[in-house]
């Protein structure tokens, strides 16, 4: 059966990278109704254990359809990637101004430390690990086994993979929709900005496992990002947040176009200046079986 499936898989890559992250957002989504009543750290606790049994889904995924490599989960190859630390600390720069530009009008309100600890957790451990196993593991994995045969077929998986992870985004338009009075292209410009931002993000991580070599340089600056963008959620009281999730960011065209730039830019440029020295010899070797 999984002969059958690898053809498939091979023949129509495309199609056969965006079906895992359907399947495994639904899921993601469906959850995400019953733990509505849960206080926001068990939220975060039950989100991150699903999250973890998903990335083991996708592990064994990988295997069966021939994508996974051991040497992509190795830490020692963490000591060659320290020249990427300029890139991540970049990254929470720019992620943390944006924080700030989100909080609500009152600012801290409640500091909670063990809240912060789980919050940490969570996103380096829930969203960092399945996101990255999912989109530079399988996704950019069945990309490259079909494309990346050549400089320009290694480029072109680069790019289909990031669009994939930044259209997995747009799943936020659908909670602007519930929140929103009336819809407008005010509210949906930040939806927008967050799917073009993403894919840079994606160019980048997917240039940061092809440089390093493992898995663990994406996943460790995914989820330092992600925490320097949540962290306050770890310090405001939860009816701060739920008034925060719940009002919905109004942009003019101007903003949209300047902090889409700014947010977008220095990583897409990171990520392209990464891909220059990238060769398909040595991800074939780093990033297939």
């Amino acid at each position: 059966m999984w002969d059958r499936i690898n053809r498939v898989v091979h023949s129509h890559a495309v199609i056969s990278a965006c079906i895992p992250c359907i399947v495994f957002s639904s899921i993601l989504l469906a959850l995400s109704v019953p733990l509505e009543n849960l206080t926001l750290s068990g939220m975060a606790i039950v989100t991150t254990v699903v999250k973890l049994a998903l990335s083991a889904m996708i592990v064994w995924l990988m295997r069966k359809i021939q994508v996974f490599n051991t040497n992509n989960f190795r830490l020692g190859k963490m000591g060659k990637s320290l020249f990427l630390i300029c890139v991540c600390a970049t990254f929470a720069i720019i992620a943390l101004l944006f924080t700030f530009v989100m909080l609500p009008g009152n600012r801290f309100i409640s500091p909670n430390p063990s809240d912060f600890v789980i919050v940490a957790l969570s996103q380096l451990l829930g969203v960092g690990v399945f996101e990255e196993v999912l989109f530079r593991g399988l996704v950019f994995g069945i990309l490259l086994k079909k494309m990346g045969h050549s400089k320009r077929g290694l480029l072109k998986a680069c790019a289909i993979s990031s669009v994939i992870f930044g259209m997995y985004h747009i799943v936020n338009i659908g909670n602007i929709a519930i929140n929103a009075e009336v819809l407008s292209i005010g509210v949906v410009y930040p939806v927008i900005s967050q799917i073009i931002y993403s894919t840079a993000f994606g160019l980048l991580a997917v240039a940061l496992f092809i440089r390093s070599g493992t898995l663990w340089v994406p996943i460790l600056i995914h989820g330092v990002g992600n925490l320097v963008v949540q962290t306050f959620f770890a310090f405001v009281s939860r009816d701060r947040i739920l008034q925060f999730i719940e009002t919905p960011i109004v942009m003019s065209l101007p903003e949209f176009i300047i902090s889409t730039l700014m947010s977008t830019m220095p990583l897409l440029l990171a990520g392209l200046l990464l891909l220059r020295k990238a060769s398909p010899d040595n991800v074939q070797d780093s990033a297939n079986p």
